[in-house]
């Protein structure tokens, strides 16, 4: 690509943003289409026992998730390419950097836990004005179809959503010096942690939304009732903010303690709720 570039500015974007679209979905469908293989076909009855809800959503909405995902790729590749293209023009001025020894490795690691929880408060402010009623038919509400989300549906987002979800990398990279591998790495985490968000199972252990320290974790059962029940369980990774501004769901230790362990009840199975969609 190097050399396209010096070649020709048009090659040159052209190149990067075909990379990054092919990159996108080669990162994205495989994993997520590994996850719902394993979980939601071949070993379904195996995994039962950490199931969420008891139900499983029709074959319409999965393909419709599927569908939905590309626009996010789509949008995700948009951002990269405009970043790139506007850093190229020193428009925007990024701090990214190639050696590890610039800034050392103790500070690649800070570096990843600042970016990640910058990613966290982002998210939260977005998803709460997301839930907006003048906001939420026109554009959160296609996520939201999915009441019983599978690992399809951690991109199934309106084309608006994805820009807010993704737009969030472009004040951390004009601000905070990031080595390209950690800023890889937390893309792929982020990419991950929504998957298992997705997922519809639980595997944390019984206890985990009581300690003192794990409880600031948050768990795929949170994600989960935050699609059941709409207004609450709004963070990403962590609990703090939902903790913090009182948005947790006030029965969400209860459910996540009586949904795992040997003694777990029985799985939820949820009506699907028309709060504000928009036809």
């Amino acid at each position: 690509m190097r050399f396209v570039c010096e070649l020709s500015w048009e090659y040159c974007v052209s190149g990067f943003a075909l990379h990054q679209l092919k990159m996108n979905f080669l990162r994205y469908y495989p994993i997520a289409g590994l996850a719902f293989l394993v979980f939601w076909v071949w070993k379904k009855d195996f995994f039962q026992k950490f199931r969420i809800q008891k139900d499983f959503p029709n074959k319409e909405r999965i393909i419709f998730e599927l569908k939905q995902s590309a626009i996010t790729l789509i949008m995700f590749s948009a951002i990269a390419v405009s970043v790139y293209i506007l850093g190229k023009l020193k428009i925007l001025h990024l701090k990214t950097y190639k050696d590890f020894a610039e800034y050392g490795l103790p500070y690649a690691i800070f570096s990843f836990i600042l970016l990640t929880i910058w990613h966290e408060t982002w998210f939260y402010w977005a998803h709460r004005i997301m839930h907006h009623r003048k906001i939420y038919p026109y554009v959160h509400s296609i996520h939201h179809r999915s009441v019983n989300p599978s690992p399809m549906a951690a991109y199934n987002f309106h084309w608006v959503e994805a820009f807010l979800e993704g737009v969030y990398v472009v004040p951390a990279l004009c601000i905070l010096p990031l080595h390209f591998y950690v800023f890889l790495i937390h893309t792929f985490y982020a990419m991950i942690m929504n998957i298992w968000w997705h997922l519809g199972y639980e595997f944390f252990p019984k206890g985990w939304t009581t300690h003192p320290i794990l409880k600031w974790i948050n768990t795929s059962t949170h994600h989960n009732l935050h699609h059941q029940k709409f207004h609450g369980n709004y963070s990403l990774y962590f609990n703090f903010w939902d903790r913090i501004l009182g948005t947790n769901f006030k029965d969400y230790s209860e459910i996540f303690e009586n949904s795992v362990g040997p003694d777990k009840k029985e799985e939820m199975s949820v009506t699907p709720s028309t709060y504000l969609q928009k036809s």
